[in-house]
């Protein structure tokens, strides 16, 4: 399953898909217009010379963090592994396949990592009924897209509630998300009282 943005034309999407050499079957599973978003689902058929970068990188346990994107012709993966022995075997592995640039190495606090994950996974649990409602709708039509996809004004005629009631509703959202994510983010210490960065003496 993919999801392909600005999509002027599906069915032209998809039957490019369909064409393609190692594509056995394109479907269309939804389509939105005003945002220009298909999602379709496709099975394939690797009797070529090249396999996915997916199969190499699971074979060498090493697990995509996020989705790949596709930029300008070129994949874009973010991956995790656990020495740096699966890092050098795989980047062997994949320049067989194509042109490989490695834009970063950096070891993971999976301590961090894990207990903020768990203190983001309770704040969504912590959300009530009304604010999870709310803030699904807004990302369902866009509205943490860029462009955005839609404004409170638009969210609001979909809800019972007036656009006032509806902001809050999404303030509140992500304020609980968005402390539970803060310790995740590595940045600098800040002087309360000036706001400004601390140095300290070399």
């Amino acid at each position: 399953m993919i999801e392909a943005t600005n999509v002027s034309d599906a069915d032209a999407f998809v039957e490019w898909l369909n064409d393609h050499e190692v594509m056995t079957v394109a479907q269309l599973v939804s389509y939105d217009a005003d945002r220009e978003t298909a999602f379709v689902s496709l099975a394939g058929d690797y009797e070529t010379d090249t396999e996915p970068v997916l199969n190499v990188l699971l074979r060498n346990r090493c697990f995509p963090t996020v989705p790949a994107t596709v930029t300008g012709g070129r994949e874009h993966w973010s991956v995790i592994a656990s020495d740096h022995e699966q890092v050098s075997r795989t980047h062997e592995e994949l320049q067989k396949i194509g042109h490989v640039e490695v834009d970063s190495l950096r070891t993971p606090e999976l301590d961090r990592l894990l207990t903020g994950l768990s203190e983001v996974k309770q704040a969504v649990q912590d959300l009530s009924p009304r604010q999870r409602e709310v803030l699904g709708r807004a990302i369902d039509e866009g509205y943490y897209d860029s462009p955005r996809g839609c404004n409170i004004a638009d969210l609001a005629e979909q809800d019972t509630a007036n656009t006032s009631t509806v902001g809050e509703h999404l303030r509140r959202s992500e304020a609980k998300i968005l402390k539970a994510v803060a310790p995740l983010l590595s940045r600098p210490k800040r002087n309360k009282q000036t706001g400004r960065n601390r140095k300290t003496k070399p």
